[in-house]
């Protein structure tokens, strides 16, 4: 007897955020990383473009440490002079590259101090770090020191591990530059993201610094943005993206802890019975709305539709601090895969025992993740000449391919034997 492999497509979910308008006040505390390109300037411009609104002020000498900052006048004026909704720190280059334990009475206590004068001033002030990278041939002035740090790869993890522990040690935030920078550098290591010296910023660094720090402020992706700060076009799309991935798909790790909730979420669906998710890690207070008149106030309702059709879904997050609201299309009971939006730039079809991804677009698709029903990453793909090829057992999966451009299709499918 002969087993074929039906495979039935049952719906496509293709999410559309849209987020209300927001205003940030933000403080930037930091040196030469934070004022190059004038970078908060930038960021502001990105945010107009976004349509919200960021209010800034800066205190950031060249080469100033966390130390220098904590008897600064000007930094401690700065954090008691209003109530800020964030504030923005950002060590000197090198400092959190060194050993643990010299991090461990060079950095830390000092990170903590500045916390600790940034919650005296409002408790519900939220403090960022921010990630920086390493030199582009790792800390030559320090190498023989501390030989880790003699390389790019050395130097960026140990900056990773420092600013995690920072966020974790003071309940924090971090907005991962230094890691969208390493994906930059090894994917696309023709755009160039140092100045000549191979330490501070060229403009593409701070335009990425920028996107980075844009979504995790704003918890919105910067893909399609009109700013693109002066960076080519091109080199802008590919920044744009890699930031967005690197924040937005991670958001969860950079910012679980903290009081600082985001409102993004994904869903499942089974005829027409939604379970949505929230993507928050932080205690809230939830209210969401379903498209069709209906309301809830759980974490991760479930919700029956009771006919086929596309419902404008919002999410509100909120605590004593912070409110945010999220809003997506669910779509129920559209089948196959050329219905939706830009479903037509993949196509999906049986090949044996094999299933077939062809992306047709006009910015094909480069990489596919599939997910099983937990939510867990089962597979990740790379297209080759513009096409994937998969086995998957029997089960009910989603993908999601993606483009460099910001394209990005999802599916649900189901496998039977």
């Amino acid at each position: 007897m002969h087993h074929f492999k039906k495979l039935l497509f049952i719906t496509i979910l293709l999410f559309s955020w849209t987020s209300d308008a927001t205003t940030r006040k933000i403080l930037f505390i930091g040196n030469s990383y934070t004022y190059t390109n004038s970078m908060p300037a930038m960021l502001q411009s990105l945010a107009a473009a976004m349509g919200d609104t960021l209010v800034f002020s800066q205190s950031d000498p060249g080469g100033y440490t966390f130390e220098e900052h904590c008897s600064y006048a000007p930094t401690i004026s700065l954090i008691f002079s209003q109530q800020w909704d964030m504030v923005v720190l950002q060590e000197q280059s090198e400092l959190p590259s060194f050993s643990p334990s010299q991090v461990d009475t060079q950095v830390y206590p000092y990170a903590h101090k500045l916390d600790s004068m940034i919650r005296t001033n409002d408790s519900c002030t939220q403090t960022m770090f921010m990630m920086t990278w390493g030199h582009a041939d790792g800390d030559r002035a320090n190498c023989a020191i501390y030989p880790f740090i003699c390389t790019y790869d050395g130097m960026q993890l140990r900056l990773r591990e420092s600013y995690l522990q920072m966020t974790k040690d003071n309940n924090a935030i971090v907005a991962p530059v230094g890691a969208a920078w390493k994906v930059v550098r090894d994917s696309f290591p023709s755009i160039g993201l140092y100045q000549s010296d191979n330490v501070h910023p060229a403009l593409t660094g701070s335009y990425l610094q920028t996107c980075v720090l844009y979504s995790s402020i704003f918890h919105k992706r910067t893909t399609g943005s009109s700013y693109l700060g002066g960076v080519l076009s091109a080199d802008a799309a590919i920044l744009q993206h890699i930031a967005d991935k690197v924040t937005m798909d991670s958001l969860i790790q950079w910012q679980q802890y903290g009081h600082y909730p985001y409102a993004g979420f994904s869903y499942s669906l089974s005829a027409n019975t939604v379970t949505f998710i929230a993507g928050n890690p932080i205690v809230a207070n939830n209210e969401w709305t379903f498209g069709d008149g209906a309301h809830n106030t759980a974490s991760d309702p479930v919700h029956t539709y009771s006919s086929s059709g596309s419902y404008i879904t919002s999410h509100t997050v909120s605590n004593s601090c912070f409110t945010e609201t999220q809003t997506g299309t669910v779509h129920i009971g559209m089948t196959g895969i050329n219905n939706v939006g830009h479903s037509s730039m993949l196509k999906v079809a049986e090949q044996g025992s094999n299933i077939s991804f062809i992306s047709v677009g006009n910015d094909p698709f480069d990489q596919m993740n599939v997910y099983n029903m937990d939510g867990r990453n089962i597979g990740h793909y790379i297209f080759k000449n513009n096409k994937v090829i998969i086995n998957l057992p029997p089960g009910i999966y989603i993908y999601r391919a993606f483009s460099l451009y910001g394209d990005l299709v999802s599916g649900k499918l189901s496998v039977n034997y």
